[in-house]
């Protein structure tokens, strides 16, 4: 049974700390193992942040605890089946939330305290996803536009011939994806253009003495196929996107978020979001909350939003966008689709939308974050499901059987 990680000794902190410290092992930060079982909860001693700070009453949840959602029975594909309680004290989940009509029905915490913070990783990419939804619906972002007509640097570039919809789609029809490069080594070889970009944010060393700005890796970009024809995940997306908000509003992600959400639905803590150290956003993977107020942006998106805001912040027009508007017929087509697909291998018509991983189509929608995190919205059921992890071990397919169990 792991610990909760206040009682790992100095000692072994301070081994971590050294370890990520070094400038070979940066990279290491999105592995999951037992050294990010700590920096994942203590993310702000090890990457550049920025604060999503929070203001006015603390929305507070009614507890309505049902012991009966522990022993909801699930199968995962390949696996026995399993109750949700012990799949929680068997797996690498850290903590658990279930929100049903804005209570709380399920809460579970094993190596982390409720008030801890944890690494959202991908979870993050609909934050400013969901900023760029907000702004069309303010007719600041035409989606219909090409990426550089609000980013200036990109002019000339590829993004000339790539629109903002497409690329809220992971659907740009660029090179330098992160897993559809040819022997998939985009994480790993350093001539590979997803690669240049990660070493040019700070993610990565620079082992190659390349000195480039990410604005150059975004601009060496080519177009190889024509947009919306196939999704291929790619974090650069949710990076143009931020820049897309810095652009059309002047100020940073992280006030930008505060101002639109987190200062509007009682959040209990502040979080924070990466920052590189030229200022550029890291909002495509580095939020950081604490479970319940992950809980609370999940419901913004559900029925239930009035139980933590005074007002609507995501309209039903983007609900329904999201709901409505994938194309299943490219999902297949990327190596994420096909592996959320083995998660719900007898299931037809998934789809992918403005940087949700899958639309159901009984209109859930989930999103997962590379080390084992996860959001999953029913919008229908008026629940949510929000889980941090150390290691995946597909927690979408317990989502989803809680969310029809309680449903029923």
């Amino acid at each position: 049974m792991r610990t909760i990680q206040s009682h790992r000794p100095i000692s072994e902190i301070r081994d971590i700390f050294t370890f990520f410290h070094t400038p070979a092992n940066v990279v290491q930060i999105q592995v999951a193992n037992d050294k990010t079982l700590y920096a994942w909860q203590n993310l702000s001693a090890f990457q550049y942040t920025m604060q999503i700070e929070r203001d006015g009453p603390i929305s507070v949840f009614p507890e309505k605890i049902d012991p009966k959602i522990g022993q909801f029975t699930f199968t995962r594909p390949g696996e026995q089946p399993e109750t949700v309680d012990q799949h929680f004290d068997t797996s690498n989940m850290d903590a658990l939330l279930v929100l049903h009509h804005g209570s709380v029905v399920y809460e579970r915490y094993k190596t982390m305290r409720p008030f801890d913070k944890h690494q959202w990783f991908s979870c993050s990419k609909v934050v400013p996803g969901t900023m760029v939804e907000l702004l069309a619906l303010e007719g600041k972002v035409d989606l219909k536009k090409s990426v550089s007509d609000y980013v200036a640097k990109l002019k000339g570039s590829a993004w000339d011939e790539v629109t903002v919809e497409e690329t809220l789609d992971m659907a740009t029809g660029l090179d330098s994806t992160e897993h559809e490069e040819p022997n998939d080594d985009a994480r790993s070889n350093p001539v590979r253009g997803w690669y240049k970009w990660a070493v040019s944010i700070g993610l990565f060393e620079d082992k190659e003495n390349l000195n480039q700005s990410p604005y150059d890796v975004l601009r060496n970009m080519k177009k190889v196929k024509p947009g919306h024809t196939a999704f291929e995940y790619n974090s650069i997306n949710p990076f143009v996107l931020e820049l897309i908000v810095n652009e059309v509003t002047g100020r940073t992600l992280n006030e930008v978020f505060g101002d639109r959400v987190w200062r509007k639905i009682g959040a209990q803590n502040d979080a924070f979001v990466g920052v590189t150290k030229y200022g550029l956003g890291n909002a495509w993977g580095f939020v950081n909350s604490t479970l319940r107020d992950m809980g609370r942006f999940a419901m913004i998106f559900t029925p239930g939003w009035n139980k933590i805001s005074k007002e609507q912040i995501i309209p039903d027009s983007i609900i329904k966008a999201i709901q409505q508007g994938g194309k299943p017929e490219i999902y297949l087509k990327g190596f994420v689709g096909r592996e959320m697909q083995e998660s719900f291998p007898d299931m037809q018509g998934l789809a992918n939308r403005h940087q949700w991983d899958i639309v159901f189509p009984d209109g859930d929608f989930f999103k997962a974050g590379v080390g084992g995190q996860g959001m999953y919205i029913s919008p229908s059921a008026d629940t949510v499901v929000v889980w941090f992890s150390t290691g995946k071990q597909m927690e979408e397919v317990m989502a989803r059987a809680i969310v029809k169990a309680i449903g029923k």
